[in-house]
């Protein structure tokens, strides 16, 4: 009797604890297929993902999102700190170590000025590096950063596109305000894309700041959303068997890859196309309310050309071409809006970008190099002879891949210029007349955009007899070369792209070609008043040595960017001596110069 007791004892438990189960069972199914607002969910940080996703944890840690901002310590400050001066117009900066090994920055102008900054934080660590000092509560960045790509200090009118400092025609010297232009507040600034959760803390009555983020740098949250609720709820090991063997999403966290193409571009889109809110007040107070997966406008809409702010109209007019193409990087997002490949709903960022894939410079998916990022959507052109019979060109080679025609390098950015992220067809007398570069001649750099119109005009016709110059063979704007008007008369976004096409051309060239561009770069690095337009000049003219002309090359071993004009005319007179050239293309150069000059532009990213 006792035994039989006994069983009935175990049998019952067996039957409570079965319904237990399947109650908290079917009460975990129901809590995961009900859908959550992460709105109020707090921050977790990145560390506690690792127990669950160590992979997604070690690709993230590989990337350059992860390092994007960073306290100063000695494994992360990448600049060398060992006594290295940068003299630019007058000015000297000098990089030390202090007695606990703190970084320390000291400046000395030519009035007797001296003052020194302690590097608290970093920002950037794949081409240049910049640092912020701190004024209680206030971060500011200092004029001074780190370029990782040329290992040397540069100021930072090399990495914005600006130009040199002008001169007191009294003194001979330049004031601190003109040094320290970009002497910038993180609080309010740089805060926002380069962090999780910002929020400036700005108390609107004391002009304080109490500025705070859920983790410095660009990482997990930033893309997933606040993790909070999803590291509690999955301590549950029901939970997580159920999202495991079920179709669920879980609800307590977002994922670009299960959102329609147009949310998962915006939780890029946020940081990655510049922006405008109606309620700047609230963003400074309280930080930007962004969660991923909710409708971008909802709280910011992105800059565009013709953007108005508080009624002034053209602001942001330079930051584009004047068909509406960004023309500077941090502008990806208004890009994709334009590109016809969006009337796909399932298109977004990550159907050519892998966040947790591939090499960690471009993050593409690394089963869509190449053409493949295209040829998934566009299958029909996967096969060579299609290929060769869509671009006219060799399917081999660089004409038939294919950014080069449909997103052209015309991106200025980090001291180099980026391809376009607005997908069109390449239309040359349209751009002609729009004044922006065309994809024809920017590989054909020693074209007129006149030549690249009449070529294509002769692909489309149905007899070659039909196709001409279209009326365009004579505006002046196209007598010329398309990148050597744009290389002298252009504003400096035009030269910044010109000098990188010259030096990146694909199309095989003559020893003739190759001299003319030579000769062409070797007076940018005299003449132009902007030191990122000679950076890009210098990278280019070293590659075309490298290429014809290795035994020139020493003579630019002393020579840099940042020098003052005469230093800078005194140092490449050597090699324009050796390159040549006619005094009447130095005089049309130093024509078409003049005409740049009424172009000012003074824009950093």
């Amino acid at each position: 009797m006792v035994r039989r007791q006994y069983y009935i004892g175990i049998g019952a438990a067996l039957v409570a604890s079965s319904a237990l189960v399947a109650y908290g069972y079917a009460a975990v199914a129901r809590e995961v297929q009900t859908p959550q607002t992460l709105a109020h969910t707090a921050f977790a940080g990145s560390d506690t993902c690792r127990s669950c996703h160590p992979d997604h944890t070690a690709s993230f840690r590989r990337t350059f999102h992860r390092t994007m901002t960073q306290e100063a310590t000695a494994t992360r400050v990448l600049g060398r700190f060992d006594g290295t001066s940068l003299e630019y117009f007058g000015v000297s900066a000098r990089m030390t170590r202090g007695p606990a090994g703190e970084f320390l920055m000291s400046f000395s102008a030519p009035s007797g000025q001296r003052w020194q900054a302690r590097v608290e934080r970093s920002v950037g660590s794949r081409r240049y590096q910049q640092y912020l000092a701190r004024d209680g509560d206030v971060y500011f960045r200092l004029p001074v950063a780190w370029d990782i790509t040329e290992q040397r200090f540069i100021h930072m009118n090399g990495a914005f596109l600006t130009p040199d400092p002008v001169k007191s025609p009294y003194t001979g010297s330049i004031d601190n305000a003109d040094y320290n232009r970009h002497v910038t507040r993180w609080n309010d600034n740089c805060v926002f894309c380069h962090n999780v959760h910002p929020n400036p803390g700005l108390d609107a009555k004391t002009g304080e700041f109490r500025t705070q983020v859920a983790e410095l740098g660009i990482a997990c949250e930033a893309c997933h959303g606040p993790a909070a609720d999803h590291v509690a709820r999955n301590a549950s090991p029901l939970r997580r068997y159920l999202l495991q063997v079920g179709d669920h999403v879980d609800p307590t966290i977002r994922n670009p890859a299960r959102m329609t193409g147009a949310r998962s571009a915006e939780v890029c889109g946020r940081c990655h196309g510049q922006r405008l809110t109606s309620d700047i007040g609230r963003f400074l107070r309280e930080g930007d309310p962004f969660v991923p997966g909710q409708p971008l406008a909802e709280l910011s809409k992105p800059l565009w050309r013709d953007t108005t702010q508080n009624g002034e109209q053209g602001l942001f007019a330079p930051r584009f071409w004047n068909d509406g193409t960004a023309r500077l990087t941090a502008y990806e997002f208004q890009g994709y809006l334009q590109s016809p490949c969006t009337k796909n709903s399932s298109f977004s960022c990550e159907s050519c970008h892998a966040m947790h894939q591939g090499d960690p410079r471009g993050q593409l998916h690394p089963e869509r190099t190449g053409n493949a990022a295209c040829t998934q959507c566009h299958q029909q052109l996967s096969a060579a002879p299609a290929l060769a019979a869509h671009a006219r060109h060799d399917p081999e080679g660089a004409g038939a891949r294919c950014v080069s025609c449909h997103m052209p390098e015309i991106v200025y950015g980090l001291v180099t210029v980026h391809v376009s992220h607005r997908i069109e067809v390449p239309d040359p007398l349209k751009q002609a007349r729009e004044g922006r570069p065309d994809a024809c001649t920017l590989c054909h750099v020693d074209r007129t955009q006149g030549w690249a119109d009449t070529a294509l005009q002769r692909w489309k016709a149905t007899d070659a007899a039909d196709a001409g110059d279209h009326g365009i063979a004579n505006t002046n704007a196209l007598e010329l070369p398309a990148n050597t008007r744009a290389l002298f008369a252009g504003d400096p976004i035009e030269r910044a792209v010109a000098a990188h096409a010259l030096g990146e051309a694909t199309v095989p060239s003559t020893p003739e070609q190759d001299l003319r561009s030579l000769q062409m770069l070797a007076d940018v690095l005299a003449s132009d008043a902007y030191p990122a337009v000679r950076s890009i000049a210098l990278r280019s003219l070293l590659a075309l040595l490298t290429k014809s002309r290795r035994e020139l090359l020493p003579l630019l071993a002393a020579y840099s960017a940042t020098l003052e004009p005469e230093r800078r005319t005194t140092l490449v007179a050597p090699l324009r001596a050796a390159l040549g050239g006619s005094d009447a293309d130095r005089a049309s150069w130093a024509a078409l110069r003049l005409e740049a000059d009424k172009v000012a532009i003074e824009i950093g990213e």
